[in-house]
């Protein structure tokens, strides 16, 4: 009974631990070429900058990112993509 115990306590804290699934790479392209409609390679929208400075990650100019900035942080799940 205590080995039955002891390996479902193990199950559950694996389970629990376990990291989230971060966004697939079509996800954040798709919800990167809805943020540049202009196709310009870099974006200002306010909530993303703000999620990803909650999370650590800063962009090389302060007011906006580029595609890379964004593809790297959304694959980090940084940004909350539908899947």
């Amino acid at each position: 009974m205590k080995n039955y115990i002891a390996a479902s306590a193990i199950g559950v804290f694996l389970a629990l631990s376990a990291p989230a699934m971060a966004a697939t790479s079509d996800a954040c392209k798709a919800s990167w070429s809805k943020m540049d409609t202009t196709n310009q390679g870099f974006s200002s929208d306010a909530a993303a900058m703000a999620k990803m400075k909650s999370a650590g990650l800063r962009t090389a100019r302060e007011d906006q990112m580029t595609d890379k900035e964004y593809m790297d942080a959304c694959v980090k799940d940084v940004f909350t993509i539908a899947k």
